[in-house]
């Protein structure tokens, strides 16, 4: 445990932050998945709700962390309240991006000291010496990704896609802008992280907002702000500032600068306007209301705490004067809103549609979408979660099933993976662009790709054993078909594509069987003498730190593969302690580290998985219920459908959950009932967003859940 944090630290607060590494003497030790705790004082935010309130806005837009409350003791002496903010590391990186790539950097000036204007994003050269003052690396490598990045954003823009997950970028710059929030790197060279994605992307990763809202008024090089500065700051603030390339470089680029703009636009229209920031604000301080008045070491009064919501606080604690959030917020985005950049004629696109509605693999998809006011659409698509999203423009020439030569129908076309398709479109005027969904790419729209009876599935992974029972590495191959399949002469690859194994001739995976790959045949068989259906020897093993493994049939088309790692979310007793890795349900995403389980004890090679086994235990079952909805996608409502026997009737509920997990609506289903309509509002009846919803109807001992899409 050791204090952390610049300004927010003095050896006189008898509140300091704190971070607390669990696995500083026992490696890769974690409490529920979170290796380190990040806990701040509340330093300069009288309303205590700053961080909490940012980091939930930026959770809607881009990957942000968590954040809550805690109270804190040492040695039994009680210290007050803090602030929790899930630290952006390994887990982190898990929740959110699905790879095994560990390249890590925070944006951080090394050398101590006041304010520096430095060039943010700068490229110096090839020696990584050159860039140490400026970026911490937090993973083991990554300098020579970082440097290529660098050199390709500032000598080669027009190429930053390939480097660069620019619509993450520009939601982060329009969160920093829109909320001045400068202290950060619109402003400041720190307090962001980089992250290397699966497609070998970064990913700027938002930091340390206790002082958004205001709070950090002054500009690098100048004086701070004032109120009406701060409410009417420039939104193309340093677009031709040369150091700082990090917003010119993209900003400069028309297309990036509407969507940009367009990103702003969402943000007001969806958290500002609307007041919801200032709704839960106060929400969130009635939480904390009881502990903030009795926390003996807080820099505010409880009446400063009261009116810092809306009011600026001068004097009782660190900072000269605490600007008001809604003094901020409600000025600033009405002159936003009024600024020239946001006049003119919004393009508009709506109905979107894909044919055929049952998509499977090499399948010819079908987009179309009306679009009003546009120069151009493009549908932006990619054909695994792990990938980038490409873009192909939509055209409206009559030859893309699009109708007729300009009527105002737009239509395009790609070929279906293995993968399911996941889709947004841009619309992009002479004035302004826009998005469906408006909150892509971080939201988008998915298809479904039905695997056939032709397709087996990845079940069952050991690749780290314990010492006293080690049968080398295995993997375990699943048939869920109808149908006996020949696998005879597929290969079995994990990342390395020189690592390979051929299935042997006459293999058939019969429907419903399983098939086990080995590593080591004859160590294996030692501790499973019971498993007949295993072949090998593989000639490879697995990494014990995660990696990837693929099966590719006789044509050389990728069947399934797993990108699994070795940190929560996934599962770590598979990690050395003993246990093997499950797949709790064949139907499950088995890139997704949710969809996965330990084994009871040393895994269950050849046959069913304990983890399903252990479903049905507890008697949930699936078959019995039918449930559908129509139409699928849909706007404004739809109709959900069930066939409910009198066995099942009692105690049913119907729960509709987002992409994320989180719970929007519940309907109590009554006896009588066989359908129910949603209107697409949650709990409190506010419209929610378009993109991809579950519905699950749980009823005694059967469950069974379905995904809808909302479209507006």
């Amino acid at each position: 445990m050791r204090y952390k944090g610049n300004s927010s630290y003095s050896p006189q607060n008898a509140k300091n932050p704190l971070n607390i590494k669990l696995d500083h003497i026992i490696d890769d030790q974690t409490y529920e998945g979170y290796g380190t705790l990040k806990l701040a004082n509340g330093f300069k935010d009288p309303s205590f709700v700053r961080e909490t309130l940012s980091y939930e806005i930026a959770r809607n837009y881009m990957p942000a962390s968590l954040a809550n409350y805690c109270q804190v003791y040492i040695n039994n002496e009680y210290m007050g309240l803090y602030t929790s903010v899930q630290s952006v590391d390994k887990f982190f990186k898990n929740t959110h991006f699905q790879t095994n790539n560990d390249i890590r950097f925070k944006g951080e000036l090394m050398q101590s000291g006041p304010p520096q204007s430095v060039v943010i994003w700068d490229y110096l050269g090839t020696d990584p010496t050159n860039y140490v003052d400026y970026y911490e690396l937090k993973s083991d490598t990554g300098w020579d990704e970082l440097i290529e990045f660098l050199d390709v954003f500032n000598n080669n823009p027009s190429e930053m896609e390939s480097y660069l997950n620019v619509d993450n970028h520009l939601w982060m710059l329009a969160f920093d802008n829109l909320m001045v929030n400068l202290d950060a790197p619109v402003n400041y060279a720190h307090n962001y992280y980089l992250f290397q994605d699966g497609a070998g992307l970064f990913n700027p990763i938002l930091w340390d907002l206790n002082e958004n809202f205001g709070v950090f008024s002054m500009l690098i090089g100048g004086q701070p702000l004032n109120t009406y500065q701060m409410q009417t700051l420039d939104p193309l603030l340093n677009i031709n500032d040369p150091d700082y390339p990090i917003i010119g470089n993209v900003l400069n680029i028309d297309k990036y600068q509407k969507k940009y703009l367009a990103h702003m636009r969402t943000i007001i229209e969806e958290i500002f306007q609307t007041g919801w920031y200032e709704t839960r604000a106060y929400e969130l301080q009635d939480i904390i209301d009881e502990t903030y008045q009795s926390d003996p070491n807080t820099f505010y009064t409880y009446s400063q705490f009261l009116q810092n919501v809306n009011t600026t606080i001068t004097g009782g604690g660190p900072g000269n004067s605490i600007i008001g959030i809604t003094e901020l917020m409600e000025t600033r985005y009405d002159w936003l809103l009024s600024n020239d950049l946001f006049q003119g004629i919004i393009p508009e696109i709506s109905d979107p549609a894909y044919t055929p509605q049952n998509v499977e693999p090499a399948t010819e998809v079908w987009f179309t979408l009306n679009g009003t006011n546009s120069d151009n659409i493009w549908l932006n698509y990619r054909l695994s979660h792990s990938s980038k999203f490409e873009e192909i423009e939509m055209l409206d020439d009559g030859n893309h099933n699009d109708g007729s030569a300009g009527d105002g129908v737009y239509g395009i076309s790609v070929i279906a993976g293995n993968g399911d398709i996941e889709y947004y479109f841009y619309v992009q005027g002479s004035d302004h662009g826009s998005f469906l969904p408006t909150r892509a790419a971080h939201e988008f729209y998915e298809i479904d790709v039905i695997t056939g009876s032709g397709n087996l599935v990845i079940n069952e992974i050991n690749y780290n054993s314990v010492d006293d029972f080690n049968p080398e590495d295995w993997v375990e191959l699943y048939n869920p078909g109808s149908e006996d399949l020949n696998i005879s002469n597929w290969e079995f690859k994990d990342e390395d594509d020189s690592h390979i194994f051929v299935i042997p001739e006459n293999s058939i995976l019969g429907a419903g069987e399983y098939f086990v790959l080995s590593n080591d045949l004859e160590a294996f068989s030692a501790l499973f003498p019971a498993v007949s259906n295993v072949i090998g020897d593989l000639g490879f093993g697995l990494s014990g730190s995660g990696e990837l493994i693929r099966i590719f049939d006789t044509e050389g088309l990728l069947i399934d593969f797993v990108e699994y790692g070795d940190d929560a979310p996934w599962p770590e007793e598979a990690d050395g302690n003993g246990a093997s890795m499950e797949l709790i349900d064949p139907t499950y995403d088995n890139n997704l580290a949710e969809s996965w389980e330990a084994s009871l004890e040393h895994g269950t090679p050849g046959g069913k998985n304990d983890a399903a086994t252990s479903a049905e235990d507890d008697e949930i079952q699936t078959a019995q219920i039918q449930l559908s909805n129509y139409p699928n996608p849909f706007n404004p409502s739809t109709t959900i459908s069930f066939n409910l026997t009198a066995e099942e009737s009692d105690d049913v509920e119907l729960i509709i959950y987002n992409i994320k997990g989180q719970q929007i609506r519940k309907f109590t289903i009554f006896s009588s009932q066989s359908s129910i309509v949603w209107d697409g509002t949650d709990k409190t009846n506010k419209p929610v967003s378009s993109g991809i919803y579950f519905y699950k109807l749980q009823a005694g001992k059967y469950q069974e859940t379905k995904k809808m899409i909302l479209m507006k």
